[in-house]
């Protein structure tokens, strides 16, 4: 049987509708938690697993793109075993990930009991990688409303439990497993409803060895990606320790609710630019940097308007327990715009199979992320430093990729 493809222009205002439902019930968390948690140290230990779960799931939504890129409808092929194989294999990877996580860094990023909170993790990661699997599969297929449906399920229930469990006092354990546990429930629901249009009406375009190796490149520059972004909290908790708490707490605030408006919506649109890109066609590369250089000229006049507005709504939200000066609001701002950047430059070499440039920018944008934070200079100067100069370089990097490409599909695309 052959799934019924729906129109790009349907599939973009399902997508956006979902993403901007998605972003603000993620954003009412993100804001509910300052106020809900008591005190910085218990913030911070929330915030800190929200980003490590989040910096895998970051990783893994490098299979959704790879998947995306590889499925292809078919009207009368037998269906093959081996997206079945993949998915088995990936979930005993994903599963090892987290338990070297637990045992090397369980104190850092699971504080409390560890256990419980690594066994709530391995939930949660399992649940998205079945998500980004099934959620490849319908971009691949272009059926947008699933994909829009499976976002909005996925958190909206989060912000339900969530909620629920800071209102009620909910022990950390209980917490993590209400972030986690949605992950799954929305793949088991969506799956229900769409299997029958979608078991048979799809082939992959590589063997599994192949689909393996292309992942392992799409999950490392998204593992990347995710340091620089749902990763820092993780990172900064790790290489500030607990004497800065209270400067930790409104550092990681202020980067957490400036960032999401300008990079979630364009990481969320990843396998959608892919899917419109791999055709060739749809952007031409002089349009990319037309694209770039209006972004730029937007992310001054935001840097500017935090540097305005920044301080007072960090102190609002937080109820005057976090203060955050104007220079580093700006500073916030600026860096999510070049991640933003990054989001666009990036499918543009996906989508042409440019796996190797788009993993080095990435990679090296992560790289001098880490470089940055382990400077022996004051916690805002390493923050300032981190959130400029790598995905500064990441976009050189990608931009040079784009345009000294001499294929078309390239052109194409970026």
């Amino acid at each position: 049987m052959t799934a019924k493809a729906e129109s790009a222009a349907a599939g973009l205002r399902s997508i956006l509708l979902a993403t901007a439902v998605a972003g603000a019930l993620g954003y009412v968390i993100q804001l509910a938690a300052p106020a809900l948690i008591a005190d910085d140290a218990s913030y911070v230990t929330f915030s800190v697993y929200w980003s490590t779960l989040y910096l895998c799931v970051a990783a893994l939504s490098g299979v959704q793109q790879e998947v995306t890129r590889a499925a292809r409808p078919v009207t009368d092929e037998p269906p093959t075993a081996v997206l079945r194989q993949f998915t088995l294999i990936m979930v005993g990877i994903v599963v090892a990930v987290v338990a070297v996580l637990a045992l090397l860094f369980g104190e850092s990023i699971l504080p409390g009991p560890t256990l419980m909170l690594a066994g709530a993790l391995s939930l949660g990661v399992v649940g998205y990688l079945m998500i980004a699997v099934l959620s490849g599969v319908l971009y691949g297929l272009r059926l947008w409303s699933a994909v829009a449906w499976i976002t909005v399920l996925d958190v909206g229930i989060r912000t339900l439990l969530v909620l629920g469990g800071l209102v009620a006092g909910w022990a950390p354990e209980w917490i993590a497993l209400a972030v986690s546990l949605p992950f799954g429930i929305a793949f088991l629901i969506v799956w229900l409803w769409i299997r029958g249009r979608v078991v048979g009406a799809f082939r992959l375009d590589v063997p599994l060895r192949r689909l393996l190796a292309h992942v392992g490149g799409t999950v490392v520059a998204a593992a990347a990606m995710g340091v620089m972004m749902n990763g820092l909290p993780m990172l900064l908790g790790i290489t500030t320790g607990a004497s800065d708490t209270a400067a930790l707490a409104g550092l990681i605030l202020a980067i957490t609710v400036t960032r999401a408006p300008i990079v979630v919506p364009l990481l969320a649109l990843q396998s959608y630019l892919i899917s419109l890109l791999r055709g060739g066609g749809a952007v031409t590369r002089r349009r990319v940097l037309i694209a770039l250089g209006i972004a730029l000229v937007a992310v001054i006049a935001l840097s500017g308007a935090a540097a305005a507005l920044g301080p007072w709504a960090i102190g609002f939200v937080s109820s005057g327990r976090s203060d955050v000066d104007a220079a580093m609001m700006a500073t916030i701002t600026a860096g999510a715009g070049l991640v933003a950047m990054m989001c666009v430059t990036g499918p543009a070499l996906l989508s042409a199979r440019r796996h190797a440039p788009y993993v080095a920018g990435w990679v090296v944008a992560a790289a001098l992320t880490i470089v940055c934070l382990l400077l022996p200079v004051g916690l805002e100067s390493r923050v300032a430093l981190t959130l400029l100069v790598p995905p500064a370089v990441g976009v050189v990097v990608h931009v040079a990729a784009i345009w000294w490409a001499r294929e078309p599909s390239v052109e194409a695309a970026g």
